[in-house]
C-alpha cells in the first residue's frame, strides 16, 4: 500500500498531523468517532468528535488466540459526543459488531484531511456502562478480529473456492484433487 504523495511527505519531514478514529459497524447503523474537533467525513461516514476518546493497549496471547482492548466514549457535551449520540450505540444490537481503530492522517498546514490507515480490529463483545465526573461513559470490551481464526467458514481451499476469489488464480488447482488421490507406499 502506497501513501498519498502529500501524506509521504509530511512524514518525512515529520509534520504529520495523527488523530484516532473509531468505527462501529452495529446491527442498523454504522457510527464513527474521532478525537479531534468538529465533525468529519472518511468514506462516506461521518466521525463525531470526541476528544476523550481512549484505546486500551491490546493484550496479545500466543499463536492465533485473540487478544482484547477496550474502547472508553464518555458522552460530555463539550467534547463533541452529546448523550444522546451514544445513546445511539447503546440502543444497537452491538454485540460481535465489528470495530475498527484507524490512525487519520492530515496536513499540517491547512489541516485537510490525507488519509485513514486502519489498526486494530475486533468484535465488541460487552459495554460497560460508568460514570466519569458525573458524565455518562461506555467502555466497549473488544475481542481482536482474530477471534474469526477459530470461526466456521464457508470458505475452502479448493481450485474452485479460489475462483471466486480471483478468476484465473491457479494457485489451488491441484488441491481438492489431492485430497482424493490414494497413494501406494509399498516398495
Amino acid at each position: 500500500m502506497t501513501f498519498p504523495t502529500r501524506l509521504q511527505d509530511v512524514l518525512t519531514e515529520g509534520r504529520a498531523v495523527i488523530r484516532s478514529g473509531i468505527k462501529i459497524v452495529c446491527g442498523t447503523g454504522t457510527y464513527g468517532f474521532w478525537n479531534g474537533k468538529g465533525d468529519i467525513t472518511v468514506d462516506g461516514l461521518v466521525y463525531w468528535p470526541n476528544t476523550l476518546i481512549e484505546v486500551s493497549e491490546p493484550v496479545y496471547g500466543l499463536g492465533t488466540a485473540a487478544s482484547t482492548f477496550t474502547l472508553s466514549l464518555v458522552a460530555k457535551r463539550d467534547s463533541g459526543l452529546t448523550p444522546d449520540k451514544l445513546l445511539l450505540v447503546e440502543n444497537e444490537t452491538y454485540k460481535d459488531a465489528p470495530v475498527t481503530v484507524f490512525d487519520f492522517y492530515f496536513d499540517p498546514d491547512d489541516r485537510t484531511f490525507l488519509h485513514a490507515e486502519p489498526g486494530a480490529y475486533g468484535f465488541i463483545d460487552t459495554i460497560d456502562h460508568s460514570r466519569d465526573n458525573g458524565e455518562k461513559k461506555l467502555v466497549a470490551n473488544v475481542r481482536s478480529g482474530a477471534i474469526a481464526n477459530h470461526r466456521d467458514g464457508y470458505r475452502t481451499a479448493s481450485h474452485e473456492d479460489q475462483q471466486l476469489v480471483s478468476s484465473g488464480d491457479m494457485f489451488f488447482q491441484y488441491a481438492s484433487k489431492v485430497q482424493h488421490e490414494t497413494f501406494d507406499i509399498s516398495f
